[in-house]
């Protein structure tokens, strides 16, 4: 199972120049099986509503929850505590800001079954859980 960022989803909706890298992505987790937290939707949602319209962010939402193999993962107390103890142990103000966000990811992706977090995000350098 793999975990996809919310960059796979508005790269892959977007069209931009890693469209097809996350087309490739989400086909891949179409046959392994993906894990999203509930944060990945609200990124992705936020973003696409952002740059567009209500709309297509209705549309790329809809796409994202409707597909058979992708587990949309809450953020439970123990996300949250595990995401908030990788966050101290990661986050260097002139270094690696990782963020609440990427820490969450990085908990559910790590609390589940999968076996790779795929992010566009150079924060995740380094990080000894992925």
């Amino acid at each position: 199972m793999i975990f996809l960022d919310s960059w796979v989803w508005i790269e892959f909706f977007q069209k931009d120049e890693k469209a097809e890298q996350a087309q490739e992505l989400i086909q891949k987790m179409q046959q392994e099986g993906g894990v999203i937290s509930t944060l990945v939707l609200t990124e992705v949602r936020y973003q696409i509503r952002r740059k567009f319209e209500v709309e297509k962010a209705d549309k790329l939402t809809a796409l994202i929850t409707n597909f058979e193999k992708l587990r949309i993962m809450p953020i439970t107390e123990e996300v949250a505590v595990y995401a908030a103890d990788l966050r101290h142990k990661y986050y260097e103000r002139s270094q690696n800001q990782i963020s609440y966000a990427d820490t969450i990811h990085l908990a559910t992706s790590a609390m589940t079954d999968c076996n790779k977090l795929y992010t566009g995000d150079s924060d995740f350098e380094d990080i000894e859980e992925l």
